[in-house]
């Protein structure tokens, strides 16, 4: 329960509060405030606000009437009155405490034993159109936003000041040093929670159901994680899921994160297909933000953003220089290199001439290790993409059509030799950007729209969290 004089939370038995303590059986009195000093001015603890009241009360007033305490007081022990008789005497001296503002700074800390967090696995913390968030679910979202963040960046995480070896609540945030690294991962669970939720909510509004894949996908998933259970020596699924994912954690609770970032995400996709703006819409939007655009490097003259495949034909021999160590070619290892490229050119004409045929190709002939296992594909390649000069600017080339065939010379580092290119597919880098640009502009007002149509109300107070065990 909350105390009814300072809304702090307590005890359900408590009949004093520990925070301000008064007698939780006497009745609420108005007071008059004339004046609030800053935090800095009173020698208590700086994330507490305080205020002066004009006519302080008798100290007998804050005293419980009775001298027998609760047993769950005794249970708390000297710490708990030390804590209740400070707060007396600072409210002798006109000043009340306030307990925090409900925000993400409600605890300096939010990780917990595994005990405890078990105590309170079902608790309530934050609620959308009629959805409850528990903690265990909240610990999903929390373990996959740092996880995907790890993931993405690997080792650079330390380049970020994040050290692995520290818990995440002692740890100021590379982006915000007003919170920890958990504070900040925290936030963006709750914030991913209430995006899942509100796409879930508009299918059900709108009647939209998951399409044969997806739900396919999702009736798969506890065979799945039985399959698991046995290559990981579980006793059960719930076991596994409790040690990956934190105590307390069962099936129910996983399908039910799962099924709500199906669902949202299935109707996200076709809202997205929905949203996709004509020629003609993105052309408008280009021309009204032009100046933008071209701040960007983005004109009209941009060329193609497209894809391709490509097979690196690396020429055999070379001279080392011994002080540099680079490696220079002859005319004639240069002409044999050219001619091997061409070959294979000729076994592929020669053949299907398809894309599927180029792919065959490419695994037992590319020197491009990076892009063997994908059919040598590269995508999204526009003026300065980083792409070698030859490479790109045939890729970009507004003359390319599908099914284009050519090779051209690279003489620089480990893509030096000849590239045999194969185009894919392409727009026009203008077009495609406005579009992006503009498809996300109309996403994001649909999902912010129903946001604030469904807020999410969070109760700070009772979120806690299992150590991830980074370390």
């Amino acid at each position: 329960m909350n105390c009814k004089f300072c809304n702090a939370e307590i005890q359900e038995d408590f009949k004093v509060c520990p925070y301000c303590g008064k007698n939780l059986t006497e009745e609420e009195t108005p007071e008059v405030v004339e004046e609030t000093i800053q935090e800095e001015a009173l020698p208590v603890d700086e994330a507490v606000s305080v205020e002066i009241v004009t006519e302080a009360a008798p100290v007998e007033e804050y005293f419980p009437r009775k001298k027998v305490w609760p047993l769950v007081l005794a249970i708390v022990g000297a710490v708990a009155a030390l804590a209740v008789l400070a707060v007396v005497l600072l409210n002798s001296m006109g000043v009340r405490l306030l307990p925090k503002p409900n925000d993400i700074h409600k605890k300096d800390v939010y990780t917990v034993s595994d005990e405890d967090a078990v105590k309170k696995k079902d608790a309530v913390v934050a609620t959308s159109n009629g959805k409850e968030l528990t903690n265990t679910q909240l610990q999903i979202y929390y373990r996959m936003q740092v996880m995907d963040f790890l993931n993405y960046y690997g080792d650079y995480v330390s380049y970020l000041s994040l050290d692995l070896t520290k818990p995440l609540g002692e740890q100021d945030c590379y982006y915000d040093d007003t919170m920890t690294w958990e504070q900040y991962f925290l936030n963006i669970a709750i914030e991913t929670w209430h995006n899942y939720q509100t796409l879930a909510s508009l299918a059900e509004a709108n009647g939209h159901t998951m399409g044969e894949d997806w739900q396919q996908s999702l009736d798969e998933i506890p065979a799945s994680l039985e399959a698991q259970v046995t290559e990981g020596e579980y006793d059960s699924v719930d076991a596994m899921l409790e040690d990956i994912i934190g105590p307390g954690c069962t099936l129910e609770d996983y399908m039910e994160y799962v099924e709500t970032a199906y669902l949202g995400n299935s109707y996200y996709g076709t809202q997205y297909e929905n949203m996709m703006p004509t020629d003609e819409d993105a052309k408008a939007y280009f021309e009204d933000r032009e100046n933008q655009f071209s701040e960007q490097g983005i004109t009209l003259d941009s060329g193609l953003i497209s894809s391709v495949r490509h097979i690196l034909i690396s020429p055999e021999g070379g001279t080392t220089d011994e002080e540099t160590g680079a490696v220079t070619y002859s005319e004639d290892e240069w002409a044999a290199c050219l001619a091997k490229a061409e070959a294979l050119v000729e076994q592929w004409q020669n053949g299907e001439a398809s894309e599927e045929s180029f792919i065959a190709l490419v695994a037992g002939n590319t020197a491009d290790e990076g892009s063997a296992a994908t059919g040598g594909l590269y995508e999204d390649i526009y003026k300065g993409s980083g792409m070698v000069e030859p490479f790109e600017t045939w890729a970009i080339d507004p003359e390319r059509k599908p099914g284009d065939v050519g090779i051209v010379k690279a003489d620089f580092d480990h893509y030096k030799g000849y590239h045999i290119m194969y185009f894919v597919s392409g727009e026009q880098h203008w077009l495609k950007t406005a579009k992006t640009s503009l498809l996300s502009e109309r996403t994001t007002e649909m999902l912010e729209d129903a946001k604030n149509d469904w807020p999410v109300k969070v109760d700070y107070s009772k979120i806690v969290l299992v150590d991830l065990g980074l370390a």
